[in-house]
C-alpha cells in the first residue's frame, strides 16, 4: 500500500505472491461467490474479514490457500455470467 497507485486488491496479490500460504488475493469473483459487495473503499477491516473468511474455508476443504483462491476464480468465471 506504500507504492504508488497500489490499492487493497493488487497489494493483496503482492501479498500472496509473497506469502501464499496465509493470504488470499482479494477478488471481485471471489467476493462474488462468497455473496459480498465490492465495497467503494476498501478497508484494513474487509481485507481481513476477507482473509479470515478464505483461511477458515481453506481449512474446512483441507487445500492450501493457493488451492482456494483458484478455486473460487474459477467458479466465478465458470458461473458468475450465467448467473448475473
Amino acid at each position: 500500500m506504500c507504492l504508488v497507485g497500489v490499492a487493497w486488491p493488487t497489494a493483496s496479490v503482492l501479498l500472496h505472491f509473497a506469502h501464499s500460504a496465509p493470504y488470499p488475493k482479494l477478488d471481485v469473483r471471489a467476493l462474488w461467490l462468497l455473496e459480498v459487495e465490492k465495497p467503494s473503499n476498501y478497508t484494513f477491516e474487509f481485507w481481513w474479514k476477507y482473509v479470515e473468511t478464505c483461511r477458515s474455508l481453506a481449512h474446512i476443504a483441507n487445500v492450501d490457500m493457493r488451492t482456494l483462491d483458484r478455486a473460487l476464480w474459477q467458479y466465478s468465471r465458470e458461473n458468475q455470467a450465467k448467473i448475473s
